[in-house]
């Protein structure tokens, strides 16, 4: 069984290959994902994950329907 994953707008979703580390601070990339509310499309909830761990949340949420906002999320302040 193949699936794709298909934008609000009926655009497919293109694999994307996540880089595991920033090269420019030799530190891992963490993205936040934001789960989507089915009917107006707002943020219900939110958490950040390391690169590795962003394909297996997509997978889950194309598994059920779920709609979910992948963006880099925001450095700390050092």
């Amino acid at each position: 069984m193949s699936w794709a994953l298909i934008l609000a707008d009926g655009s497919p979703v293109l694999p994307v290959v996540l880089q595991q580390e920033d090269q420019t601070k030799g530190s891992p990339m963490r993205f936040e994902i934001m789960r989507l509310d089915d009917v107006d499309g707002t943020a219900v909830d939110s958490t950040v994950v390391d690169a590795a761990s962003v394909n297996r949340i997509v997978q889950q949420a194309a598994a059920v329907g779920q709609r979910i906002y992948i963006r880099p999320a925001e450095n700390s302040a050092s």
